[in-house]
């Protein structure tokens, strides 16, 4: 590469060496964007943001490096794999079956990638724990350890290195869909839901201020972003685009990620800056599948850029890993409310197609002695309510629902709490009364209606009687979509019945101008059906007696004596 100084050592390490290639091909876009300065970042509509085999993500230094990989190199599948990976491809199948071995193709190069790892050694007794257990600590627990950051480089190669599109044709295929790009129509003002709900309800770091005037920028005195309106741009992915390069600015401010320095215009911690947000902004763009064109305004520091990478490749390393941070701050906080978008859609679809059924909790064990509440205490005290949860599902003995005992919630008295539960089974946990356990089982509001309509309700909880009341009601009004109910008594008064769910009674009366007058009332019997409540009701009607047919006087007729 013309005009690039290497670093002048005996021997380069390997972040040295990953280095040196960065700045190689950083200085190539570079140079292929200063003679066509319009041109996007990336091809447009090439690549979505590189990930391992497994679907994770790299991290934003690495992802930049890898997409010019993938566009100098003409992969289409931006999924990548250690050679390790590429090894436990090659475990026997599920049912023991040898299946094709994946392997790298011959002659293939890798690429490095540069992760940070973390070594935490404890203060005192010099014990090492892993990371991921250090993240788990509390606050004081952590300032018990010395953590010590390590960037350490790894090799990759791109799946179309492999053979892995023979080996493994289904597995392939799948990445290849994978790889799709949103399709936007030629001229339509392109929306990104997310972003507009941050803007909408200054969701971001700062203000984010969407005005119809002409430039876009951030205040670093204000705190906020000024950007023109959308439709002052050629498209929705320009404006996007912007507002990423002004986001990316923003990250640096006091407080956030403290990049910012007092600098002048022009100055090289300036230009510095520029790039950081440039790449920033076409990252973020890259990621959510739109394309990212350099900001004009940064045209004039393309130089500036060039110059510093030929001098020294550690300037791409501080470049990049500023980008790292401010373009994952970007995206964690996009990702965060993508996420609240289609947990609000998909709760909407549910309220709205299909409600989801009631449940119901039964107790099938109260456990009071210590002999059963110690062995609970202790996985409650750890944290380990799986465990407990699994612990307490031992003391159901299988038997049925026991409807006096069955209820709408779990929580029945003062002090219950619901520690856990799954799809079947819950534990209700009451500290106030010596520290009680109540497991319950869980029945869908169908299974307690079917129960009711096979034993009723004599036994059963306020709960499950509401439930029968409201099926009563259910059922009365379907009927009287077919017919009205009335009975025609013998003495040739027509009465109307209507069932009183607050009740639970089938009311009997004349019907005025006003409503039905009521004039009886029949408690409802849960262990009948409606019918033969109704023929209940119109039995004990026939037999008072003011309902009973009019017994007709018997007239004489004597005859007149002469």
């Amino acid at each position: 590469m013309a005009g690039y100084r290497r670093q002048n050592t005996d021997g380069p390490n390997s972040e040295d060496k990953a280095l040196d290639l960065f700045a190689e091909m950083m200085i190539e876009k570079l140079e292929t964007i200063s003679k066509d300065w319009k041109k996007p970042w990336f091809t447009e509509g090439s690549l979505q943001w590189p990930r391992n085999l497994s679907g994770r993500e790299y991290n934003g230094m690495n992802a930049l490096m890898l997409m010019l990989h993938c566009e100098k190199e003409g992969y289409t599948i931006p999924r990548f794999c250690t050679f390790d990976c590429v090894q436990r491809l090659n475990k026997p199948g599920k049912n023991g079956e040898e299946l094709p071995r994946v392997s790298v193709l011959k002659g293939e190069k890798s690429f490095p990638v540069m992760l940070t790892t973390f070594t935490c050694i404890h203060k005192e007794t010099k014990e090492k724990i892993k990371y991921d257990d250090y993240k788990n600590l509390s606050e004081d627990e952590k300032k018990e350890y010395n953590v010590y950051p390590k960037m350490q480089v790894f090799r990759v190669f791109n799946v179309a290195q492999t053979n892995l599109k023979e080996a493994r044709p289904e597995l392939w295929e799948k990445l290849e869909k994978e790889n799709g790009r949103p399709f936007v129509h030629e001229g339509e003002m392109f929306s990104f839901e997310p972003v507009e709900r941050m803007i909408r309800d200054n969701l971001w770091i700062c203000p984010i201020n969407v005005k119809h005037q002409d430039d876009a920028f951030y205040s670093i005195s204000k705190n906020e972003i000024t950007v023109p309106e959308k439709v002052q741009f050629k498209d929705g992915e320009a404006f996007y685009g912007t507002l990423f390069h002004e986001m990316g600015h923003s990250t640096g401010a006091e407080g956030v990620l403290n990049r910012f320095q007092p600098t002048s215009f022009g100055s090289k911690e300036y230009s510095d800056e520029e790039l950081v947000a440039e790449l920033c902004g076409a990252l973020i763009s890259q990621r959510y599948g739109m394309a990212k064109h350099i900001k004009e305004d940064s045209c004039p520091y393309l130089k500036s850029w060039l110059d510093n990478l030929k001098e020294s490749p550690q300037y791409i390393k501080t470049v990049l890993m500023d980008v790292k941070k401010a373009s994952s701050m970007i995206t964690q906080k996009i990702d965060q409310i993508a996420r609240d978008i289609e947990r609000e859609k998909t709760e909407n679809q549910e309220r709205t197609e299909t409600p989801k059924e009631k449940v119901y909790y039964a107790s099938v064990a109260y456990l009071q002695m210590a002999d059963d509440t110690n062995r609970l205490d202790a996985l409650k005290d750890k944290g380990d309510y799986n465990g407990l949860l699994t612990l307490a599902k031992e003391y159901y003995d299988g038997n049925g629902m026991d409807e006096q005992y069955t209820y709408a919630s779990p929580l029945q008295n003062r002090g219950d709490d619901l520690l856990i539960e799954d799809q079947h089974f819950a534990v209700v946990y009451n500290g106030s009364v010596g520290g009680t356990y109540d497991v319950m089982l869980k029945y869908t509001e169908q299974e307690v209606r079917d129960h009711i309509r096979r034993y009723g309700v004599d036994r059963a909880s306020e709960d499950v009687k509401a439930l029968a009341r409201e099926m009563a009601a259910e059922q009365f009004a379907e009927m009287t979509r077919h017919k009205m109910p009335v009975f025609e008594m013998p003495n040739g008064d027509v009465l109307h019945v209507n069932y009183n769910r607050d009740r639970d009674s089938l009311d009997v009366g004349t019907m005025t101008n006003a409503g039905m007058t009521v004039k009886h009332h029949y408690p409802y019997d849960h262990n009948m059906t409606l019918d033969a409540n109704l023929q209940g009701v119109n039995e004990q009607l026939n037999d008072l007696e003011e309902y009973r047919e009019e017994q007709q006087e018997a007239e004489y007729g004597g005859g007149m004596r002469r």
